[in-house]
Formats: C-alpha cells, sequence, structure tokens
C-alpha cells in the first residue's frame, strides 16, 4: 500500500484551480464524469483525481462526480484517481478524451491500517469515519417507514423494583436515513406507544419511559458524535482490531473524548466518553456502536439538557454504556444501561428498544409522540 501517495493526494484538490493559473495554458479538453465503486456501483465520494508529475487535479463531489479541465500542454500525462478504502488507478489521459461522461471504477482494497506509524493512521481512521458518514444516505433506508419495536424498561434502587415496563412502540421516519441529521431525525421520527393487552394503564411520563434518549442513540441517523465529520479531531482514535464478521471484514475504531463536548457526547455534563464502532470495509455501513460514558449529573428529563441553580431534582455521579445494533439496513436494537445517584439513593436503570419489524409499504403516518393511546 502506498499511503504516501494517498495523502498526496488528498492536498491535491486544494491545489487545482492554483496550478491550473499556473500552466497559461490553452483549455484542450473538459473531461466529466463520475467515480463508483466496482463491486457495488455506488459513489465513491471525494475521490482525489491529479495528473502525473504535476499538482494539477481535482475531487469528486458528494456523489463521486467530477470535472477536470486538461491544457494543451498536459494531454500527454497520466491520471490518478486515489481514494482511502479503494486500489488507485493510473492510465493515460487520452482514454478520457473524446466522451461526453465518463464512468471511472476503483475496487475496494483493504489497507493493513494497523502497519501505518500513529499519525498517518489517525488521518486514515479519521478518513473512513468521514466515508462512514457521508455513506449514511446509501447505505440504509429512506423514508417513509415504519419500525415496529418491542420496548423494556426497569429501574431499581437497592432491593426494591421502581419500574418495569414493558410495551410496544410504532414508530414513523417520514425521511429516513436519507437525509442524516439531529434537527432532521427529531422532526421526521414519531411514534406511538401501546400497553400489551391485559396489563393496567401505565402513568409514567414520556420521559421516564426515556423513547426521546433511547431513539438519539442512534447516531447512524442523526450523523452524530463519532460520525459527526465536523468533530472528528476532538476525538483520540485507535485501531483496535479489523475482525470478520458473517464473512464481511470490518474495522473496529476506538474513540475517547477526555474533555467531552456536548456535540460529541449528547451529555451536557458529560466527563469522559470511550466507546469502539464497527465500520464495513466494503461500502463503509456501522455494523454498531458502544459508548461508555461518566457524568457528572443529568437533568430528570434528558441527558442533553442544562440544569439551573435553583433545581435541586437531578442525577447525579452517572455511569452508562450504551449499544447500538443495525441490521438490513435499519437500526436493529438500542440498550442503554446506567448507574446512578438519585435521592441519596444508588438506581440502576436498563431500557432496550428492539425492532422486530419495519416495513416501507402500507405505512402508518404519524404526526406526533403519543404516550400510552391504548390497542
Amino acid at each position: 500500500m502506498k499511503m504516501k501517495t494517498i495523502f498526496s493526494f488528498i492536498i491535491l484538490a486544494h491545489f487545482s484551480l492554483f496550478a491550473f493559473s499556473q500552466q497559461g495554458s490553452k483549455v484542450a479538453h473538459v473531461l466529466k464524469g463520475k467515480v463508483i465503486n466496482a463491486e457495488s456501483n455506488q459513489p465513491v465520494s471525494y475521490t482525489n483525481i491529479g495528473l502525473e508529475g504535476t499538482l494539477y487535479g481535482t475531487a469528486s463531489d458528494e456523489e463521486g462526480n467530477f470535472e477536470l479541465k486538461i491544457p494543451e500542454d498536459l494531454e500527454s500525462k497520466n491520471i490518478f484517481f486515489s481514494a482511502v478504502g479503494f486500489q488507485n488507478r493510473q492510465f493515460p489521459l487520452t482514454e478520457l478524451f473524446g466522451k461526453e461522461f465518463n464512468i471511472v471504477k476503483l475496487r475496494p482494497q483493504s489497507y493493513d491500517v494497523g502497519k501505518i506509524d500513529v499519525a498517518g493512521q489517525n488521518m486514515v481512521l479519521i478518513r473512513i469515519l468521514r466515508m462512514a458518514s457521508e455513506n449514511i444516505r446509501y447505505n440504509y433506508g429512506a423514508g417513509p417507514f415504519n419500525l415496529h419495536c418491542d420496548l423494556s424498561v426497569l429501574q431499581s434502587r437497592e432491593d426494591s423494583v421502581l419500574k418495569d415496563v414493558n410495551a410496544k412502540v410504532l414508530v414513523y421516519d417520514k425521511n429516513g436515513y436519507s437525509t442524516p441529521s439531529p434537527e432532521n431525525a427529531f422532526r421526521s421520527r414519531k411514534y406511538k406507544v401501546t400497553k400489551p393487552a391485559g396489563k393496567e394503564d401505565y402513568t409514567f411520563s414520556s420521559a421516564q419511559l426515556g423513547i426521546d434518549e433511547l431513539l438519539n442513540l442512534d447516531w447512524v441517523r442523526s450523523a452524530s458524535g463519532i460520525l459527526n465529520p465536523a468533530l472528528l479531531n476532538d476525538y483520540t482514535l485507535k485501531l483496535v482490531s479489523q475482525p470478520q464478521i458473517d464473512g464481511k471484514e470490518y474495522w473496529e475504531i476506538g474513540f475517547i473524548q477526555n474533555k467531552p463536548t456536548l456535540e460529541g457526547s449528547g451529555d451536557f455534563y458529560a466527563t469522559l466518553l470511550d466507546g469502539s464502532i464497527f465500520i464495513n470495509k466494503e461500502d463503509y455501513s456501522v455494523k454498531s456502536i458502544a459508548v461508555k460514558v461518566q457524568s457528572a449529573k443529568n437533568n430528570t428529563q434528558g441527558r442533553g439538557l442544562g440544569i439551573s441553580k435553583s433545581n435541586a431534582d437531578f442525577y447525579s455521579n452517572l455511569n452508562y454504556v450504551f449499544i447500538v445494533s443495525y441490521e438490513n439496513l435499519l437500526v436493529k436494537k438500542i440498550a442503554l444501561s446506567k448507574q446512578y445517584i438519585y435521592n441519596n439513593k444508588e438506581v440502576a436503570e436498563n431500557s432496550v428498544l428492539t425492532v422486530n419489524r419495519a416495513h416501507a409499504n402500507n405505512v402508518t403516518v404519524l404526526n406526533s409522540r403519543n404516550y400510552f393511546a391504548g390497542e
């Protein structure tokens, strides 16, 4: 693997306009095209494209499209295509001349990230995480769709059970993973909760059920946390392993925020965040995310909310772990386990939202978040 070639081409796009202005040569050809994965036919975003022996080049956009103007004095050059996770390609420019639109196919390649030095490895891991985020809309289901889920919440204090809830949750997602952002996830996801037949009516508030909190842990849907490209420099990254799961190869990337931010952790008062993410080497899809968080305190209405100085009703000394798994283009399971102090008592809480069925046909449209509407 020629990592120096890859990194030099990452810089290449920034010099394209500068290099062209320095050439002072007449444009002979305008190349237009699209870079795609040779195995899946999906776009290869932000591919670095350059001419051999020069700083002249460009990069494909988010959809893999590119345009490159070729000066007369560079017509005889070879052209390079380079993207992390794919084999480099090099061939004469003349192969692209005379075509209205070119399709350039890159074959996936498994890099031995573990053999790169620390600085180089960090750059590659950032690139992998960025690709995972950018490919969410291609790797997961677009809306509208319904998720039929089981919810279980068990809360205990010392030897007594405070809460033992089992319910059905119907989730409606108008946009699905085609528009990953916190704002869109909040606006597009609605749900209805019903009690199992024969059970007494529940009296818990929506915050006590914690459904919003569980759904917010779906970082793939919201492109949050480690999947927010703007935050990647805030994490310490490490390649933990490169396992094979169900016949597919993955990167397991560990990430730590020693001084967590609200944007990076989703917790207003987090003091430590330590997690790992499994990313498919072929298409950059996320298989699972596991995160451990320590927090000084939490608002009883949600971990992302602040607490006023006059408010003495809050959780303190929190330790919690959440694990989110994905399967068949959608979230499969969200599990959250908490320990904290409330009213000077130690409380343990375990919540699990499991998706049993999903469908995009005959969708039930929900316009609000309704709790325990009955069956």
